[in-house]
């Protein structure tokens, strides 16, 4: 018989205008790690009001996902962590673990582990946002010891559309936004498909790169007991 054998289950809370991560992971993750999401609300397409006030929805998202129950939980919004600054995403991240006993990782969280694990100090950032979307991320970064020497986005205003660009359109972006100067390069956005060619702009730019999605991907699955390889993904995942 054909049964279903889980050997972690990993919440996902997504922003409603979002479709990548529910495509993408399980296509690089092992096959026994299942992934089960829950929404919030991103009104009038988004912006930087439009995404605080979604914040409204993450308690509630977040207690769907324990009531599965799942192993651990991403909370897979780069812009959110940002906007509450280090001090109050770690503390968003304990209450969260705290209130339902899962533990939790946000994305902006994430990042910055990943890249102070790859020893980067000094990195490239590219993205598809607005500018104004880049001055939150820049303090968080610098807050946690990592030095954004520069950030590059698209301009592209509405949340939906940025899972319209296509990876390799991402990759001949961040390849011409890339400063040798830096230790490395990370590529910003839950809803912008960079995994697909983190490989490919690490063999070209000889530098570590780390996505939103690789970060948040990493510490999840190593929350949830799990410590497979995934090469093709850049050496973060490798196990680097």
């Amino acid at each position: 018989m054909d049964r279903l054998a889980w050997k972690a289950k990993i919440g996902l809370v997504v922003v409603s205008s979002s479709t990548v991560c529910e495509g993408r992971y399980p296509r690089v993750a092992p096959p026994d790690v299942g992934f089960f999401t829950s929404r919030m609300l991103l009104k009038d397409g988004g912006g930087l009001a439009a995404m605080e006030a979604m914040e409204g929805h993450a308690a509630r998202a977040v207690e769907e996902l324990a009531s599965v129950p799942v192993d651990a939980i991403a909370y897979c919004c780069t812009v959110s962590g940002a906007l509450r600054g280090v001090a109050a995403d770690r503390d968003f991240c304990r209450d969260m673990q705290r209130r339902w006993g899962i533990p939790l990782t946000s994305t902006m969280l994430a990042a910055t582990e990943a890249l102070n694990h790859l020893g980067l100090k000094r990195v490239v950032v590219t993205s598809p946002y607005p500018d104004d979307h880049h001055d939150a991320e820049r303090a968080y970064l610098k807050e946690t010891g990592i030095d954004a020497i520069a950030m590059h986005g698209m301009g592209i205003e509405k949340g939906n559309e940025f899972a319209k660009v296509t990876p390799e359109k991402i990759y001949e972006f961040s390849l011409n936004a890339w400063d040798p100067q830096a230790d490395g390069l990370f590529i910003s956005c839950m809803n912008f498909d960079a995994m697909p060619v983190a490989q490919a702009l690490e063999d070209r730019i000889g530098k570590p790169v780390v996505t939103s999605h690789s970060a948040t991907l990493w510490r999840a699955l190593a929350l949830a007991g799990i410590d497979t390889p995934l090469p093709g993904y850049g050496r973060l995942l490798e196990g680097a």
